[in-house]
Order: C-alpha cells, then structure tokens, then sequence
C-alpha cells in the first residue's frame, strides 16, 4: 500500500501516521530480506538479543524483546530446530534454562546483521550522519514512554 504512494499533505502533519508508514515500508524490508534465509524479524531480535546475553532465561528474552510469553518458547524452538540457538541447564537454577547461540547462529546473525545494516542504510538514506543520530535519539527516547 505505500510502497510508492506519495504521502498525502493532509496526513504528513500526523507524526504517528509517518511512523506507522515508515514502520511498515522497514518491516516489509526487513521480512523481505531475512525470508531466503527461512528468518523472520523476530527471529532476528531474539538472536540480537542472546547474542547480547548469553545465558539468559525465557523470561529474560521474553522481557527483553517484548515477544509474548507464550510464543517467545515457539521462536526458541525453531531457533534450535534450525541450528542457531541451544537451551543448556542454567548453573543458578535448575527449573530454568540458560539460552545460547550455536557457532553457527552467531555465524548467521553476523551475515544477517551486516545485511540489516544495509538496509538501514538505504532506509536512511536522505538523512545526513548527525540526522540518523538525532532520529535515533529521540526514537529511543518515544519507544521508552518519555
């Protein structure tokens, strides 16, 4: 729907609408690129995010990635079907499991990374290095509540 679709006037006073229209174009991408690959973008966040920790729990990915409880354990089981992630007995408490990447996984999430990159690149294109900074910044500063 707005692949190419100029933005209406009307609407381009509506920072949400801007948004939701740049979320989506980013989303679509973002599917699109990681699709050959037999990822998804939520694929693609809890590998960031175990990278970032190895050893976590569930609850921590679940928490940290804001994937629901319920379909944070589906994304971790295609994870380790596929080779990219393990769950080991975790030394502090036995009832919970410590999630890892395989050497593989950390092997795709690179290759996947520097393609996400890109992408970012191309998105952000028309804004110079100080620009993306300042969008990154208040984008934050949005996504927590303040």
């Amino acid at each position: 729907m707005w692949r190419s679709a100029p933005i209406p006037e009307e609407l381009s006073v509506f920072p949400g609408y801007l948004l939701a229209r740049l979320g989506e174009r980013s989303r679509r991408r973002l599917h699109q690129a990681l699709a050959p690959a037999g990822l998804h973008p939520r694929h693609f966040g809890v590998l960031t995010a175990v990278a970032a920790n190895p050893g976590c729990t569930q609850q921590q990915l679940h928490r940290k990635t804001a994937i629901a409880a319920s379909s944070i354990v589906a994304v971790l089981d295609e994870l380790e079907a596929r080779g990219l992630a393990e769950r080991r007995l975790d030394p502090g408490d036995r009832r919970a499991r410590a999630i890892f990447l395989t050497a593989h996984g950390e092997r795709e999430l690179a290759r996947v990374r520097t393609l996400t990159r890109g992408l970012q690149a191309e998105l952000f294109a028309a804004l110079t290095p100080g620009e993306r900074d300042t969008l990154l910044t208040l984008l934050r500063k949005l996504a927590a509540g303040g």
